[in-house]
């Protein structure tokens, strides 16, 4: 076999390689001996099938296959012979067929060589907090609104009531609906319609109407109705109650939790603390990768791998994007430029290399325990968690994607117990709500 390696700049290197056509040509024979042992031809007993009948049915199949064969084992020998590291699955391209020789090339970017990635410098504020009797009640109460019933009420409409109401909206000649009038649903106190409906509606029994005056701003998603100052007739038709159940063994029971609700608050709790468990450990690799950036954010990465995630980015946009829109009733945006996502995506291409390099070269192994847990921890926050788990167990793509995060968490870990850790107390609220950023 004959290897050759040019350089195309930093990364991206062609391999030119070339084998005797004698082996392509012995890997075809081989083959159609194989196919002729085993095939099923009508007119022809099992294993008496010709070899020219083979080459004349299954002739082109056969050479496609024994090409990638080939052209798999005798890349990855000359990977290994040139010390190669691939950031990606090469692009090959065939040459012409010629009669002594089998001959292709190979394109693709090589990692890079890191420097001794060192952490003993770095300064890390590592989160910790508990989970209290508190957030144990409030997680509680949150699973009773989940349960709470409605029972329509004779009474007025109040604070925590579901009013089932119809409106018409008015501005001069304007009228919306244009016959007849719509209809909603709220609850009082959730600001799910507009504040002047809400307000409104608290007072009124069934059956009861009131008229208020309403500013729709200048972006409101109808037009019909944006800037404008309109008059909306409001009329009650159902008041309902929220009622929610006790918290008693009853309760417990409808979780499918044995043993009361002292084995149910045991539960509440382990959940809590898995889930917990889970953000520290993300926000911990978070203020680790922002230190190792700040240090090391200068080395470059392979522009294809750039380019591929600036495109996962994209993509990851574009679905955010239309979902929101489709929430709002507005058009979906244009999709972001790539290049004004590729800085994103170098960082990110970049903190993934810095992490798999510090866990190869300190023998860091994927701790299976750890990825069940992150399983469990996932799957608790769903109605029925054993069914997240069997989801994740036949996709492979997200147990991949749950595995290199966990691995991730754990290169953090690692380098937390060796840098200059500085702890930070935070509760349980401030660790888990939505926007929390982890400190830097």
């Amino acid at each position: 076999m004959q290897v050759s390696v040019e350089k195309l700049d930093d990364f991206a290197r062609r391999l030119k390689i070339s084998v005797s056509g004698e082996r392509f040509r012995q890997g075809i024979h081989a083959r159609i001996r194989e196919l002729s042992k085993t095939v099923h031809l009508n007119g022809f007993r099992h294993g008496k099938v010709p070899a020219l009948v083979i080459e004349k049915r299954f002739g082109a199949q056969i050479r496609d296959e024994v090409t990638q064969n080939l052209i798999r084992e005798t890349l990855a020998e000359a990977v290994r012979e040139q010390k190669l590291r691939p950031a990606h699955v090469p692009n090959v391209v065939r040459d012409s067929d010629v009669t002594n020789e089998f001959a292709y090339t190979a394109t693709f970017d090589v990692m890079p060589e890191f420097p001794v990635i060192e952490v003993a410098d770095l300064r890390v504020v590592r989160e910790v907090a508990e989970v209290t009797d508190a957030d144990v009640e409030r997680m509680i109460d949150t699973l009773r609104r989940q349960r709470m019933s409605f029972h329509p009420v004779e009474r007025a409409a109040g604070a925590g009531d579901y009013v089932a109401f119809e409106f018409v909206i008015a501005a001069g000649d304007l009228r919306i609906p244009e016959e007849g009038a719509e209809r909603g649903l709220t609850a009082i106190g959730q600001k799910q319609v507009l504040p002047q409906i809400e307000e409104g509606l608290v007072g009124l029994c069934a059956e009861q109407s009131r008229s208020v005056q309403a500013d729709f701003p200048a972006d409101y998603r109808d037009e019909r109705l944006a800037g404008k100052s309109t008059s909306i007739e409001i009329k009650v038709l159902r008041v309902n109650e929220a009622r929610l159940p006790e918290v008693d063994d009853a309760f417990a029971g409808s979780f499918n939790i044995p043993g009361g609700i002292d084995s149910f608050r045991r539960e509440v709790r382990a959940n809590l603390e898995r889930e917990l468990g889970q953000a520290l450990s993300a926000r911990l690799r978070g203020v680790v990768v922002e230190q190792l950036l700040t240090k090391y954010g200068e080395l470059g990465v392979p522009n294809s791998l750039v380019t591929e995630e600036a495109r996962t980015l994209q993509r990851q946009a574009v679905a955010e994007m239309t979902e929101r829109a489709k929430r709002a009733g507005q058009p979906v945006p244009p999709e972001p430029a790539l290049e004004s996502l590729r800085e994103m995506a170098r960082r990110r291409v970049l903190a993934a290399m810095l992490l798999n390099e510090i866990a190869t070269k300190n023998g860091l192994r994927l701790d299976e325990g750890r990825v069940r847990t992150a399983l469990a921890a996932i799957a608790s926050t769903y109605e029925d968690p054993s069914e997240v788990v069997q989801m994740y167990q036949q996709d492979q793509r997200l147990m991949n994607g749950l595995r290199a995060r966990v691995m991730d968490e754990q290169v953090a870990e690692w380098v937390a117990g060796h840098c200059q850790v500085t702890e930070q107390s935070r509760s349980f609220q401030e660790v888990l709500q939505p926007g929390a950023k982890p400190v830097t």
